[in-house]
């Protein structure tokens, strides 16, 4: 599948297409995870979105299938594994194969450190650092059995950067993205890109009582002067998971409006 040029080309706009592909979105029954599933559609992926309410993915499919791909909706927690070896067989039956995996999923902590209780630390911890390590493991087998595949993580301009409340997202999204290399470093030579996607608040329905509150404060630091929308994401998704990004492995992409930049 991986794409090999020696110079420029005039269908290089076909590099970005996904068609024929397969991917995963975990996290896909609202905010990023549902923009992005739509987006892959668009580019011509064929989705599997995932989700613990396997209930709320039902107007998702009827969306991807609209765009005339193909969707099957897959009930999960990413905390349990044998759960995610489930979804593996689940995919090679219906699929047969594996290109694209897109870890979206998380369960969020906003507490001060002082008021984080051990139970919320497992939970956080398990969903989205455990269960974006056995994702990529088990799911990965199905792209390391082909020699080729892109996987994206869902990191944070709190990988790099933190404010109150947000202690142990930040340790979460910061080991996400050395998780990220890491695995990219390891998989490489099997024909595995491994990349993560790194944005800033972003407008959803999950951050809508976070931004009612603070957008004026976070604006003030995004030199582009405004919140994401899940639309801004979507371009930068699927370059990395097309052919147009197979020299690139290992890469946290900020898409955060100079966030990050302006420390």
């Amino acid at each position: 599948m991986s794409q090999t040029s020696t110079g420029s080309s005039p269908d290089i706009l076909d590099s970005f297409r996904l068609d024929g592909r397969v991917a995963i979105v975990t996290g896909a029954s609202e905010g990023i995870g549902r923009a992005l599933s739509l987006g892959l559609a668009a580019a011509g992926a064929d989705v599997v979105v995932c989700s613990r309410d396997k209930s709320k993915l039902e107007g998702l499919v009827a969306e991807i299938g609209a765009l005339g791909r193909r969707a099957e909706a897959y009930s999960i927690d990413l905390s349990h594994v044998d759960q995610i070896e489930g979804l593996r067989e689940f995919v090679r039956d219906r699929f047969g194969g594996l290109h694209i995996l897109v870890n979206g999923a998380a369960y969020t902590i906003e507490a001060l450190a002082w008021d984080t209780t051990e139970p919320e630390w497992n939970k956080s911890l398990d969903t989205s650092l455990k269960g974006t390590f056995f994702a990529c493991t088990i799911l990965g087998q199905l792209m390391r059995d082909a020699g080729y595949g892109k996987i994206i993580n869902l990191s944070s301009t709190f990988a790099r950067s933190t404010i109150p409340t947000r202690s142990v997202y930040s340790a979460i999204k910061a080991a996400i993205s050395h998780l990220t290399e890491s695995l990219a470093v390891e998989w490489g030579p099997e024909g595995i890109r491994v990349n993560s996607l790194a944005p800033t608040a972003v407008r959803t329905p999950s951050r809508a009582e976070y931004l009612a509150k603070f957008e004026d404060d976070v604006v003030k630091r995004i030199p582009l002067g405004r919140i994401a929308e899940t639309d801004d994401l979507l371009a930068a998704a699927v370059y990395l998971a097309s052919p147009a990004s197979d020299f690139v492995t290992g890469h946290t992409l900020f898409v955060d409006g100079g966030f990050v930049a302006n420390g």
